[in-house]
């Protein structure tokens, strides 16, 4: 059986999705670090 390429679907402007993802990315990081140098600590299932 042939493999046929991936082709892209043209849901929408890949630059402009790969920015906003960066964007997201960016303000993900920040928010963990901001949550972790809080002292913030959870039990794991182990320590319950």
């Amino acid at each position: 059986m042939k493999r046929m390429p991936a082709k892209d679907p043209g849901y929408g402007d890949i630059l402009k999705l790969m920015s906003q993802l960066e964007e997201v990315s960016k303000f993900l990081k920040a928010y963990t670090a901001s949550i972790l140098d809080s002292g913030f600590w959870i039990l794991s299932s182990k320590e319950l």
